[in-house]
């Protein structure tokens, strides 16, 4: 099978990449195929799109429940009034004055260990890759070292067509319905259309606070306060849709949020910084999210027990299975769930 991959107006034919990918890594054979870098912009049988990680929160172990926080040349390190949980609360700043880091610590309750702090890294430098500095700032400013993750979103952007909007407004009446997704919410606005006002769905998600996968699927480009803001919110996301050569006023997202009070675990295994930093295992996480994560069926009512029947559907064309590699047309009428992340 041939498919092409463009990124950054480079065009990869997979065919001459086939024999040797039967005897490499399946890290490896990503970055052939992808030509990956920093920013996860690629095109998948004509289809463009935007891969990141939206949001990263992570604890680290302190040497002392009272740490003292040191100011790195270059930076600036302020400390405010914390939060319902954390009796403190530190910005950081770089030269630019550009929030890079919050550190949360010292919890009110009393099951809480005082030794661990919470590390939220800025949206911006998760666009530019500093996911590794993050932690070597930190490092920098106070005595610790890295203890888990906490919580971390993968999200893809990609251009609305008709037919996939055709495919919310189903997922909203409950003609379709994402399996074993029960409970969640839709979000409406008004719009006015040829002199009428209308309400739009612009937002479902999937899944309870309590879930440990959530997903949600929301209209970015309006987030961003496009198109009538004249200065957009993160305009560092709207310049990589400029790169893959997406319509910033029709981009949607799908969103995976990835969260656990302990340790987030992927194939049983502790998740670490340097995976979340290595682009080609967030596309893997990401391909298997969808594929298993993200089943949305007719609701046709032929599911009994564990045996689901329901015609398939796919929101978008993404390679279905990414830790076997198996790259295949997707097909409507499977049934068969592919392996999910570990949690």
């Amino acid at each position: 099978m041939i498919f092409q991959v463009n990124i950054h107006s480079k065009a990869i034919n997979a065919d001459m990449l086939l024999p040797k990918m039967l005897f490499m890594h399946p890290i490896q054979v990503l970055h052939s195929l992808f030509n990956i870098t920093a920013d996860m912009n690629f095109v998948y049988k004509e289809n463009k799109y935007s891969l990141n990680c939206d949001w990263l929160q992570y604890s680290v172990y302190l040497d002392s429940i009272y740490p003292k926080m040191d100011c790195p040349a270059g930076y600036r390190v302020e400390l405010c009034q914390g939060n319902n949980i954390y009796k403190n609360r530190a910005l950081v700043f770089d030269k630019n004055g550009r929030k890079v880091l919050t550190f949360l610590w010292e919890p009110y309750s009393s099951i809480l260990d005082k030794h661990v702090m919470t590390v939220q890294v800025a949206n911006e430098c998760l666009y530019s890759n500093n996911i590794l500095n993050s932690l070597s700032l930190t490092k920098a400013i106070t005595k610790c070292y890295f203890n888990s993750i906490g919580r971390f979103d993968l999200c893809c952007d990609f251009f609305m067509s008709n037919k996939r909007l055709e495919i919310i407004k189903h997922l909203v009446s409950g003609h379709y319905y994402v399996e074993r997704k029960n409970e969640g919410s839709n979000f409406w606005h008004s719009a006015k259309k040829d002199d009428f006002i209308k309400n739009q769905c612009h937002c479902i998600s999937f899944g309870s606070k309590h879930s440990e996968i959530k997903v949600k699927i929301y209209n970015k480009s309006r987030e961003l306060g496009l198109p009538s803001a004249e200065q957009p919110d993160k305009p560092w996301i709207i310049k990589q849709w400029d790169e893959v050569g997406l319509d910033k006023l029709s981009v949607w997202r799908l969103e995976f949020s990835l969260t656990s009070n302990g340790q987030l675990r992927w194939q049983e295994q502790p998740i670490t910084l340097e995976q979340i930093a290595n682009p080609s295992w967030i596309m893997r996480v990401f391909f298997d999210l969808y594929a298993s994560r993200f089943v949305v069926r007719v609701n046709q009512g032929k599911r009994k027990g564990h045996k689901n029947e329901d015609k398939r559907i796919f929101l978008l064309d993404l390679p279905t299975d990414g830790e076997k590699l198996i790259w295949q047309q997707n097909q409507s009428d499977s049934s068969q769930s592919l392996p999910a992340i570990t949690l």
